[in-house]
C-alpha cells in the first residue's frame, strides 16, 4: 500500500513538473525564434521590431530574392507606427544573410493557424477590386489564368491564399477573407458566372 501511494505521488509530481503543452502533446500556436547575437541583432532591433516580432520570420521559407522583395515591400508599407521600414543597404545585407541561413528555402516554415474573419457587406469586393488585388498578389509569380481556370471550394481558396501569403505574396491579412468571398462566388465550385 505504501509503495502504491508513493507511486501515485511520483506520477502526480511528474505531471505537475511537466509543462501543460507537453502533457497534451500540443504544438505551440506560434513559433519561438531566438533573437540572434552580433550585428544582425542590432539590425533587427533597429529596423524590424518597431512593427513586428521576430517570430514572424519562422512562417516563411524563402530564397534570398524573395526575402529581399519582402524587405523592400516593408519599406513602403505603412504599419500604423511608422511609414515603412528604415534599413540601409549594409544592414539589409546582414539581415538577408541571417534570414536565408535560418529561414531559407530548405527550411520548413511554421504552419500558420488562420482564423477567418467574417465578411461584412462593406468588405464585399467588386469584380474590378478583386481583379486588382489578384493582379497585385498573384501575377508576380504566375499568370492569372491559373486563378481564372480554377474552381475551388471556399476552404480550398482560403487555404491557397493563406499558403501564398506565407510564401510572401503581397496581400494584407485583412484582404484575405474578402478575396476568398469573391473567389468562392466567381471561381468557386458553383460560381455565379
Amino acid at each position: 500500500m505504501l509503495i502504491a501511494k508513493r507511486l501515485i505521488l511520483l506520477v502526480l509530481a511528474a505531471a505537475v513538473a511537466t509543462p501543460v503543452a507537453a502533457q497534451r502533446n500540443v504544438r505551440p500556436v506560434r513559433p519561438n525564434v531566438t533573437l540572434p547575437e552580433g550585428p544582425v541583432r542590432n539590425v533587427i532591433l533597429k529596423s524590424c521590431t518597431a512593427c513586428h516580432g521576430i517570430d514572424e520570420y519562422a512562417y516563411y521559407a524563402m530564397a534570398r530574392d524573395d526575402w529581399l522583395a519582402l524587405i523592400e515591400r516593408m519599406k513602403v508599407t505603412p504599419s500604423g507606427l511608422i511609414t515603412g521600414a528604415v534599413i540601409g543597404d549594409e544592414d539589409r545585407e546582414i539581415l538577408l544573410d541571417w534570414l536565408v541561413a535560418e529561414f531559407g528555402p530548405e527550411s520548413t516554415p511554421f504552419p500558420r493557424e488562420y482564423i477567418p474573419a467574417p465578411v461584412s457587406e462593406s468588405d464585399i469586393l467588386s469584380d474590378a477590386q478583386a481583379q486588382a488585388q489578384l493582379a497585385d498578389a498573384c501575377a508576380s509569380c504566375h499568370t492569372l489564368d491559373r486563378v481564372h481556370e480554377s474552381r475551388l471550394a471556399v476552404a480550398q481558396w482560403r487555404a491557397t491564399l493563406v499558403r501564398e501569403l506565407g510564401r510572401g505574396a503581397p496581400l494584407l491579412i485583412d484582404d484575405v477573407e474578402p478575396l476568398v468571398d469573391w473567389l468562392a462566388r466567381k471561381r468557386g465550385v458553383n460560381p455565379e458566372n
